[in-house]
């Protein structure tokens, strides 16, 4: 019987240092796996519920077909108004500068009135912060009772 790595003094390990020593040492301490192990495995497996595959190649279809109607109205109404491509190419890009701005306007609104809520709940009275951490607790068993029943689901599914 060869010593293993174990069994040897860190004299003896140290003078093992050829690059095949760990493939020596792997090949002494390999398990073999039975022939038709894996067949085996594999068909105690449930069967995969998986749900059926979406069109993706229709829904790009569908876009595209937008996509071209309004490139085609925007060119009807580019050849037959009065405006230069120039004047129509200003409005659009004045157009998405207007929306993100609103956008971010919007954003930065709720932000501020959500923070102004949360601060005179915070500065207010003793109830007012109990409230608060009895709606924070309430969120949190709210979550747990959510996941606990999808992993039941999941469970029952298995079984």
């Amino acid at each position: 019987m060869k010593p293993t790595d174990l069994d040897l003094t860190p004299g003896q390990r140290e003078a093992d240092d050829t690059p095949d020593a760990l493939d020596r040492l792997l090949a002494e301490v390999r398990v073999p796996v039975r022939e038709g192990f894996t067949r085996q495995v594999m068909s105690r497996l449930p069967e995969s519920r998986t749900p059926p595959r979406r069109v993706v190649s229709r829904e790009w279809a569908v876009a595209a077909g937008l996509a071209a109607v309004l490139v085609a109205v925007a060119a009807v109404l580019l050849a037959g108004g009065d405006g230069t491509g120039a004047d129509v190419a200003a409005s659009v890009v004045d157009l998405i500068a207007a929306t993100l701005a609103a956008g971010a306007g919007f954003l930065a609104a709720s932000w501020r009135g959500l923070g102004e809520t949360i601060g005179a709940a915070l500065d207010g009275s003793v109830t007012a912060l109990a409230a608060l951490g009895l709606a924070a607790l309430a969120a949190n068993g709210l979550l747990f009772l959510l996941l606990r029943r999808r992993r039941a689901e999941r469970t029952v599914d298995k079984s």
